[in-house]
């Protein structure tokens, strides 16, 4: 197993929105670089506070994040915010400029590039999420799943090095999910980092490679996806349920049609090749 690089880092970090309830209970997590990470719990578990700390929207109370081995305090917390984006679960919370161009050329030209390099970036980030023929529109008019796609945009014209996504698929028709697991594929091919926030347990599934679980402010949960899902007793702590494609195979093998410890499938098309096998 090939051990990547820890890039960031939280050492036992709290945080309370008043003081009556911690929503961060001394978190210690270690994202690596190139991770697919999936974090699941319920509402209210952590998950999106947890959040606006890595990208250096709130500090925590108590503890330390590092970036790259260095403590991130309130002197150095733009380089956090320029190299951790974040894609908020809400797209009109994102949404501020009067066309999809202006609005995704904000985030590059308040880094002060060159005009080219803002220009270069926008038309990347709007090809990669089918918006060039939006790029005219303004995005409050926009469908749900559009506005979706303009604030995802927004993110990729940062060229961050870790991208945060709270609920990306929540507003998206099955269409603009297939089209956003592209777009994350391509940009796990590029070496971004990518954390996601979902309770779409299928998708989590399918696209992960390990997962976090949150509960009650606290970490309950870590490892490989495929451990985390088949862990009865912390599903049932966290109120998660099984995917569908887990379900399926353990229903074959409980009938004997597979063999248990076969290659475990992560979708429909791993059902098809490990039946096509027997």
């Amino acid at each position: 197993m090939i051990i990547k690089d820890i890039i960031l880092e939280t050492d036992k970090i709290s945080y309370s929105y008043d003081t009556d309830k911690m929503a961060l209970d001394s978190i210690s997590l270690q994202i690596h670089k190139g991770d697919k990470l999936a974090v699941l719990g319920s509402n209210g578990a952590g998950k999106s506070t947890c959040f606006l700390t890595l990208n250096g929207v709130l500090q925590p109370d108590e503890g330390k994040i590092l970036y790259h081995g260095k403590e991130m305090t309130g002197k150095n917390l733009n380089e956090l915010r320029k190299n951790v984006g974040i894609v908020f679960q809400e797209a009109d919370s994102q949404i501020i400029a009067s066309t999809v161009f202006q609005e995704i050329s904000f985030g590059p030209m308040n880094l002060r590039l060159s005009k080219e390099e803002v220009k270069r970036r926008v038309l990347e980030a709007m090809e990669s999420m089918s918006l060039t023929d939006l790029k005219d529109r303004p995005p409050h008019y926009l469908s749900g799943g559009e506005k979706k796609r303009v604030t995802i945009a927004d993110i990729l014209a940062m060229e961050p090095e870790i991208i945060i996504f709270d609920e990306p698929t929540a507003s998206l028709d099955p269409v603009n999910v297939e089209m956003f697991k592209g777009v994350l594929d391509k940009m796990a091919e590029l070496g971004k980092t990518l954390l996601i926030s979902t309770h779409d347990v299928d998708f989590a599934f399918q696209w992960a490679e390990r997962a976090l679980v949150f509960s009650h402010g606290k970490v309950i949960g870590e490892g490989p996806v495929e451990e985390i899902f088949q862990n009865e007793e912390l599903l049932r702590e966290a109120d998660l349920r099984k995917p569908v494609i887990l379900e399926v195979y353990e229903s074959l093998v409980k009938h004997g049609i597979v063999e248990k410890g076969t290659c475990l499938p992560r979708d429909h098309r791993g059902i098809d090749e490990l039946l096509g096998g027997i």
